[in-house]
C-alpha cells in the first residue's frame, strides 16, 4: 500500500464511473491512478440526521467543524424524553462512545426507576468516559482537515443529487441567500434523494465564508422524516392512529 502525504488537490477523472485519480501535493508534485473507486470524507463527524428531524437543535462545534446536537453531558436533549447517545452527539471515538451511551441509559433509567441501584455506576461511567476523552482535543487539532477539502474550489460539484457546483452556491450567498434552507429556493440543495447527509456542511460552510460569517450564524438543513429514502409501499404500509399523526407534528 502506497500513502502519498500533503495532498492540495484531488480530481475524479472518469464520465460514467470514475476511471482514475490526479492529485498535487503541497511541493507541487503531481501525480495520477488508475481506479474504479474513489472514498472521500472531510473529517470524522456526527450523523445528525435523526436527531435533526427530532427537532434536537444543533450547535456549531469549532473544534470538530461540524454541527452537532445540543445536549447535555448525559445526552440529554432540549426535546422530552429524547437522549442522544455515542458519536452521533459528537465525535469521541469508539470507547468514548459506549461510555456515552451507558450515561444516557443511566439518565433514562434515573427518570424511570429513581431508587434503582444501578444508579451508582454513574461516578465510575464518568470517569472512564474521562480517561476515553483525554487527548480528544489534541487529536481534533492534529487531524483537522483541510480548508480547501472543506470549501473546495468553485468548479467541484457539491450537491451530487442535484449537480450543484460551489460556485453556484457562493453566487447565491452574494445574492443574498442567508443560509441553507433558503438555498434550496435558489438551488434545490439538499431536496434529492440524500436530503443534504452528503452536502450539508460543505454548503453551511460555503455560505459562511462567502458572507464572512461563522457556520453557526449559518445554521444547517431543517430535515424531516423519513431521513432516509422509503418506497411508496413502505410509506403506505405506516399506521394511521392519532399517535402515528402526533409523531410527526413536533417541531
Amino acid at each position: 500500500m502506497k500513502i502519498i502525504k500533503d495532498v492540495t488537490a484531488l480530481e475524479a477523472i472518469g464520465t460514467d464511473s470514475v476511471r482514475a485519480v490526479s492529485y498535487t501535493t503541497a511541493s507541487g508534485a503531481t501525480g495520477r491512478f488508475e481506479v474504479d473507486l474513489l472514498l472521500l470524507h472531510q473529517g470524522v463527524t456526527p450523523n445528525v440526521n435523526l436527531a435533526n428531524a427530532a427537532g434536537i437543535p444543533l450547535v456549531w462545534d469549532e473544534e470538530q467543524a461540524c454541527f452537532r446536537p445540543d445536549v447535555g453531558p448525559d445526552g440529554a436533549s432540549p426535546v422530552a424524553g429524547i437522549f442522544v447517545a455515542g458519536d452521533g452527539a459528537g465525535i469521541g471515538g469508539a470507547l468514548g462512545a459506549a461510555e456515552r451511551g451507558r450515561l444516557a441509559a443511566l439518565k433514562a433509567i434515573a427518570a424511570l426507576k429513581p431508587s434503582s441501584p444501578v444508579l451508582g455506576e454513574a461516578p465510575q461511567v464518568r470517569a472512564t468516559l474521562a480517561r476515553a476523552l483525554r487527548g480528544r482535543a489534541f487529536l481534533d487539532r492534529l487531524y483537522r482537515p483541510a480548508d480547501a477539502f472543506r470549501r473546495p474550489a468553485p468548479d467541484t460539484i457539491v450537491c451530487r443529487c442535484e449537480e450543484v457546483t460551489a460556485r453556484q452556491i457562493t453566487d447565491a450567498a452574494s445574492l443574498g441567500c442567508s443560509g441553507p434552507n433558503q438555498l434550496k429556493s435558489f438551488l434545490r440543495t439538499g431536496m434529492g434523494p440524500c436530503q443534504g447527509r452528503m452536502c450539508g456542511l460543505t454548503v453551511s460552510e460555503l455560505i459562511a465564508d462567502a458572507r464572512g460569517v461563522s457556520p453557526a450564524e449559518i445554521g444547517y438543513y431543517r430535515l424531516r422524516a423519513p431521513v432516509k429514502p422509503i418506497t411508496v409501499a413502505e410509506l403506505a404500509s405506516l399506521p394511521r392512529d392519532d399517535s402515528a399523526m402526533k409523531s410527526v407534528e413536533r417541531g
